[in-house]
């Protein structure tokens, strides 16, 4: 499954959850930006898939310039819910500053850390009724969108090596996207700045991330219980995402 207008589109299905369940199909997608789908990519997310709801992890700072949700579309419910860690982005720059030993791991736990209001809202919005087929998307499609993921699919039930596994996917596409955030505005030639992890979606990341979640907070789940997500929430994700298998 593809779109002509994104690089890093996919859909999120059938890993095997907790409970002999399954994340179902055509309820899950994940994507690059998609400021550029065409006609026809709308159409099928709008009316054969029948898309009702947006998540957008992008900053306030791409919005402004690059524009928000699907063009020409009408879909029942977007949300903006920026992740974003604080003193590694300028306000006219989008790229991050990554540390030059770890890049990865420590800037998706910065997402944690720095924004957990978004994290907590994704589960929220994504248990409520009638909140699914749902796109989760960034820019590239592959650190806030792949934390994100990482998150949902945690809740769901999902083992931390099928959620790295799902992270991994895909590789080939990375050196174009990295190509098209050089060419907008909200990212430009600061691409260049950018060590060379940045380029790759190895499983180890994730791996590694999901540990350190694990050492510092116990877990995926206490995390989002500290900052008030409740049982009967976590609950209604996993049944708006999984089905018997």
């Amino acid at each position: 499954m593809s779109v002509e207008g994104a690089l890093n589109f996919r859909e999120v299905a059938c890993l095997p959850a907790e409970g002999g369940r399954r994340i179902a199909p055509r309820r899950l997608f994940r994507s690059d930006t998609i400021q550029f789908l065409t006609p026809s990519d709308v159409t099928w997310l709008t009316q054969d898939v029948g898309l009702r709801t947006i998540i957008d992890l992008r900053l306030d700072y791409e919005l402004e310039v690059e524009g928000f949700g699907l063009p020409g579309s009408s879909v029942p419910t977007h949300h903006h819910l920026p992740f974003r860690v604080d003193g590694t982005q300028g306000s006219q720059d989008a790229t991050p500053i990554l540390q030059a030993d770890d890049p990865m791991v420590p800037h998706y736990l910065g997402y944690l850390r720095t924004m957990p209001e978004s994290v907590t809202q994704i589960v929220r919005v994504l248990g409520a009724q009638e909140s699914v087929p749902a796109l989760i998307h960034c820019a590239a499609g592959k650190d806030r969108t792949g934390v994100a993921v990482a998150v949902v699919l945690s809740v769901a039930g999902v083992s931390q090596e099928h959620i790295a596994a799902e992270y991994s996917l895909n590789p080939d596409r990375i050196p174009l996207v990295m190509e098209q955030l050089r060419s907008m505005k909200s990212y430009g030639d600061s691409i260049d700045r950018l060590p060379p992890q940045a380029h790759l979606t190895d499983a180890e990341f994730m791996s590694r991330f999901l540990a350190a979640v694990d050492d510092i907070y116990g877990g995926v789940v206490p995390y989002l219980q500290r900052h008030g997500v409740t049982d009967d929430e976590l609950q209604s994700l996993r049944d708006a995402l999984t089905e018997p298998a």
